[in-house]
Formats: structure tokens, sequence, C-alpha cells
């Protein structure tokens, strides 16, 4: 038990933290497997022919440093023994006051609202190439109107965290058929790949490598939201190892199959090296599908914190006017996520940018620096203390190489 008592607490905690637990273990794994193992699956390969075979080490090292931070994290959430902090952004306000509480607010809103729109822009180019193929052509502006409309469906329908299982367990379905899919098409490819060249490590690479594969394995910013819903949250770390291990898993075929087949010449995503054929189409097709299910998982989450800054809750509203509120203003947020992704140029390389900046303090940086904080880094064995060393570095590292590279991309595409 920590010096601190209720009175003390100016930030917000949860007054009844057993309220809502209704998820099963299998649910809250579900939707963490849904959010990190996705779009990482199609760009591994990529990953590992800028690293070398390497990769697979880095791979498994990012890994392991984001279960022992998403551990920190929730381990954060109760530091005093006796409440349960509301969020992230509550952990901030605890080791940092009002400057931390903001800190966190405005990374997680350009964090979400980031993945938002690359989430309807990757929906809308998947769709337009998928019709293409039957020979249907329309406007890719449409299209992204199209997929945001997808998105708002469930966005506006499921209120919480615990109603987007369902989704969760589809999108995670569809990223183990798409790995399935990678392996079989990939193997069938072998025979027309035996000259590429491989390399077992490719120092050059390295850096935007673990940049690259460390991003993939981002999912901080839902894991209040998922550890809140669960019946039993001491089984969270638990939960989140068996669901990075899946996802490790998931990556480590997509980039050691695909790096063996196409070798240097791997692309991202790596749709455009398999053969065209039925499975490949219906892997774009599940990979579409994932998209769809885990957007409305992210953006739940972060409507959840938008809805509490403006008292969108049961303590300040009744059922019916929340109901309201909430469709009127996830219908708006849907609408500038659409209008960005349709106008904005330059788009993608600009959110590359932002998630460069943002995420790599989100997963790595603040999960340690709050926790340093939170319980006194002398009360921290020395063996932990390496370890959030190491961590820190390496998530300054990412930021600083995925920024750098974001800013080449965004340059080329707007000289």
């Amino acid at each position: 038990m920590s010096k601190y008592d209720e009175k003390s607490l100016s930030y917000e905690v949860n007054e009844d933290p057993e309220s809502g637990r209704t998820s099963s273990s299998f649910g809250a794994y579900f939707n963490i497997v849904c959010v990190i193992a996705g779009l990482g699956v199609l760009q591994m390969a990529s990953a590992f022919r800028q690293s070398g075979w390497f990769g697979a080490v880095i791979t498994v090292f990012c890994s392991l440093l984001c279960i022992y931070t998403g551990h920190l994290l929730i381990k954060c959430l109760y530091f005093d023994g006796k409440n349960r902090l509301a969020g992230y952004s509550a952990i901030g306000e605890a080791a940092f006051g009002k400057f931390g509480k903001y800190m966190v607010e405005g990374f997680l809103l350009c964090f979400y609202f980031g993945v938002a729109c690359i989430f309807i822009i990757l929906i809308s180019q998947d769709l337009s190439e998928l019709f293409e193929l039957v020979n249907v052509h329309i406007n890719l502006k449409i299209w992204t109107i199209i997929a945001a409309v997808v998105i708002w469906i469930p966005f506006v329908a499921f209120k919480a965290m615990k109603e987007v299982e369902i989704l969760a367990l589809f999108g995670t379905l569809a990223t183990f058929f798409t790995v399935v899919v990678i392996v079989v098409v990939g193997l069938m490819d072998w025979p027309n790949h035996k000259f590429e060249t491989h390399e077992f490590i490719k120092p050059a690479g390295l850096p935007i490598a673990l940049a690259s594969i460390s991003l993939s394995f981002g999912g901080s910013p839902v894991f209040p939201a998922v550890e809140k819903t669960m019946k039993r949250p001491k089984s969270w770390t638990t939960v989140l190892s068996c669901a990075m291990g899946t996802a490790l898993v998931l990556y480590i075929l997509a980039g050691v199959f695909g790096y063996l087949v196409y070798g240097d010449s791997v692309v991202s995503p790596i749709f455009k090296n398999l053969t065209k054929n039925g499975l490949t189409v219906a892997a774009m097709i599940a990979m579409t599908f994932h998209i769809m299910f885990a957007a409305p998982i992210l953006l739940i989450s972060f409507s959840l914190e938008v809805e509490k800054w403006l008292k969108i809750t049961d303590s300040y509203m009744t059922q019916t006017k929340q109901v309201v509120s909430r469709f009127f203003l996830r219908t708006s947020l849907m609408v500038v996520f659409c209008l960005v992704s349709m106008f904005v140029p330059a788009f993608g390389d600009f959110m590359s940018l932002v998630g460069a900046l943002t995420n790599c303090q989100i997963i790595f940086v603040f999960p340690v620096v709050f926790y340093l904080k939170l319980y006194g880094w002398r009360n921290i064995p020395w063996y932990e203390l390496i370890l959030c060393a190491i961590i820190l570095v390496v998530g300054m590292l990412s930021c600083v190489l995925g920024t750098i590279d974001a800013i080449t991309s965004l340059k080329a595409a707007l000289g």
C-alpha cells in the first residue's frame, strides 16, 4: 500500500473497478490480436528484406519488449494499491500532473486520428483493386466514402469494447487465413524464384527494420480499455503474452516464407509478389475485412475517451440522451476522417510521420517513464532498470529513424 490516499487523487479513478467487467479472457485475447496482428503481416517480409534473416531476431525482441511495456502500462493503473485509474491519460496525470495528462491525450489524439484515416484509405484502395478485377471501375473518392460508411456502421452500433469482441474474432481469423495464403501461394511460387538472393544480416537496414517491426506490435492505446472489461484482470499479463505470442508466430511465418520465396525482390504489401489466383484474391478480401473489424475496436476506444471529456456518460446523461449524443459525435468524427482521407495530398506519407512521432512514444517510452515515476526508480530492481533503459533506447531510435524515413517519403511525394 502506498502513501497515497483516496483524497489525494486529483486524477480520474474508477469508483467501482469491477463495473463493466463482463469480458472473458478469450474475448480480451481476440481484441488484442485483432488490433496488433494484421497490417504487419503484409509488410513483415519487406522488413526481412531490409534487415536480412536477422529480422526474425528483431521480431522476437520487439514482441518481448511490447509484452513488458503492456504489463507496465496496466500495472501503472493500480499503482496506489487501492484504485484503478480510468485510462492511459489518467496514468500520465498521476505521474506528471496536468502536463502528463494533456501530453498523453495529444499523442493519443494524433494516433487515433491517423489510424482512422489510414484504415479508410486502405479499405478504399483494396475495394477499388478487388472490383477492378471484375471490371468494375469506380472513382477512388467514392470508394473512400463507401469505406467510411462500412466502418461507421459498427462504430455507431456498438457502444463499448465488450460488444466488438465478435468483430475481433473474425478479424483474427482473417489474419490467420492471410498468413496461410502467404505460406501456401509462396510455396507454389517457389519453383519460379529459386535464384532469389538472401542475406543473413544487412547492417545498413537494421535501424529502419527495427522501426518498422516495432510499430507492427503497437496496441498500447487500447490495452487499458481491453483490461477494463476483463472478468479476471489478474490474468492480464498472461492474456497479453498469449496475444503477443500469437502475433509473433504470424509475423515470423509471413516474414520467413515471404523472404524465403521472393528474397530481395519482395515488396510491401506482399500481395504484389503473390501470383494472382483464387487464394490470393481471397486473402485480399480477408485482409480488407480484417481492417474493417480492427478499425471499430480502435475507434471505439478513442470515442469512449472523447465521450468522457464531453460527459456523455451515465453520470451526466440519461440513456436516451447518451444514445443520441453518441450517434452524432461518432458520425461527426467519421465525416471528418472521411474528408481528410479524400482530400489531403500525400496523406499516407504524412500519417506515417505522425505515426512515427506518436506511436513509438505510446508503445515504448510512456509506459516505462510513467512506471519509473509512479513506482520510483529506487524501488525497482536493477535488472528491470536495465530493461527499461533498453526499451527507451529502442523507442527513441524507432521514433527518430521512422520520422526521418517518413519525412524523406513525404518530400519525395510532394516534390
